[in-house]
């Protein structure tokens, strides 16, 4: 599931668990991945060690949100794109409030995750993305703040969110209430050339998800992300 895609689907009243990876317009969806594909992408980020990461591929596959992140019983779903991909027909955070990226053109790769609680409902969505370069990564953050600043106030109420602490020094939290009551958190990380996006319903389940990345993220190798 694409970021841009739950915000959007936030945007117009819908809950975070009426979203699915099949429901992404054809224009922008990176397809679906086989069962196989998706299984086997969970199982290389839940044993990736983040201190032996070769490349910021590598990085963004050992940050991705992974189910020991999450509370017992919950699992992730990876949505994998295929090798061939376009990363530019698959944005990340293009369209949040109507805002557009320049930073989008500098990924690299990118890793889609999403949370399941444990009756398989989706309640997190997740990407790490690796930039061309450290400079990079910290304009989409600062990019993300100024799209935010200019979400339309009849849609959105910002409400104080959870606590930054335990995060990556370069972090930014933002809770916000939808005009239907939905809740959503979104916690937004980099370290070098790498970025890590979480959005959620629930605060605080969120915010740990964001400082167990956190602790992924200070374990990569300076020189492999430049950090």
């Amino acid at each position: 599931m694409m970021l841009r895609r739950v915000l959007i689907t936030a945007l117009v009243g819908l809950s975070l668990a009426g979203c699915s990876s099949t429901e992404e317009p054809a224009a922008v969806s990176p397809g679906t991945a086989e069962p196989t594909a998706a299984g086997d992408a969970a199982a290389a980020a839940a044993t990736a060690d983040p201190a032996a990461a070769q490349d910021p591929a590598q990085a963004a596959v050992a940050i991705a949100l992974r189910a020991a992140d999450l509370p017992a019983g919950w699992t992730v779903q990876a949505n994998p794109l295929p090798t061939d991909a376009d990363l530019a027909a698959n944005p990340s955070l293009t369209g949040i409030c109507g805002q557009t990226f320049a930073s989008e053109a500098q990924r690299t790769s990118k890793q889609p995750v999403v949370g399941l609680d444990d009756a398989g409902t989706p309640q997190l969505s997740s990407e790490a993305i690796a930039y061309t370069s450290p400079a990079a990564a910290e304009a989409a953050v600062q990019e993300l703040v100024q799209a935010f600043s200019r979400c339309p106030e009849d849609q959105y109420t910002f409400e104080p969110g959870p606590s930054a602490e335990g995060l990556a020094p370069t972090s930014v939290v933002f809770q916000y209430r939808l005009a239907d009551g939905t809740t959503q958190v979104v916690i937004a990380q980099a370290t070098g050339q790498l970025l890590s996006v979480l959005i959620g319903e629930d605060p605080a389940i969120t915010a740990a998800a964001g400082r167990s990345i956190a602790t992924r993220m200070a374990a990569l190798p300076a020189g492999t992300v430049g950090g």
